[in-house]
């Protein structure tokens, strides 16, 4: 289950970064910001989902 939700969160982190630049290339600042500002929050929220998911199964 966790390699299917990191790979999720993955696919969506490549999906809003390309979107983003592609939108930046084409002059859409604001619509290419938010975008941008999601493919970060997918990856910290990966990083903090395998964080939190690791330490319920150790303790």
């Amino acid at each position: 289950m966790k390699y299917l939700i990191a790979a999720i969160l993955l696919i969506a982190v490549v999906a809003n970064g390309l979107t983003g630049y592609h939108l930046f290339r084409a002059s859409e600042f604001d619509l290419s910001h938010v975008l941008i500002l999601a493919s970060y929050a997918c990856i910290v929220g990966t990083i903090y989902f395998l964080t939190v998911y690791k330490q319920r199964r150790i303790g």
